[in-house]
């Protein structure tokens, strides 16, 4: 097969979607997370102070539904803290809580320790995991 851009992207699809669903299994087992809440929990950890909800949507990879309904199920579960926005009456702000910030920190080694497997046992896991060094000399 020739390797066009078609066959490299269609590789990064297929890889993608298998990092992805064990990922999803394994925070699920673990953390009763998902992926989509882990994403943004990651955005919130490299904020470590309130960011708006719009904001959360933009630098995270869901829609803005999605982030607004894992953000009140967060919220509930006391891994989210929620505010209104100063100056803005319909929006309002979130950060991680204590229990939000060690459950991050619990998924987190839980996520590595799945793509470091992941990328042991599936050359093109590897591929697309490992970065490229740049040659010397």
């Amino acid at each position: 097969m020739v390797n066009s851009l078609g066959d490299q992207w269609l590789t990064f699809v297929r890889v993608g979607a298998r990092l992805n669903q064990a990922l999803e299994r394994a925070l699920s087992e673990r953390h009763n997370l998902c992926v989509s809440a882990y994403d943004i929990m990651e955005v919130m950890w490299d904020e470590q102070d309130w960011i708006r909800s719009g904001e959360l949507t933009a630098r995270s990879s869901r829609s803005q539904p999605q982030v607004s309904r894992l953000l009140t199920q967060m919220v509930n579960a006391d891994y989210v803290a929620r505010k209104p926005s100063p100056g803005d009456g319909r929006g309002f702000q979130v950060r991680l809580t204590p229990a939000g910030l060690a459950l991050f920190r619990e998924a987190t080694a839980t996520v590595e320790g799945t793509l470091r497997a992941a990328a042991d046992e599936d050359a093109a896991a590897r591929e697309l995991l490992t970065p490229s060094l740049p040659a010397v000399g």
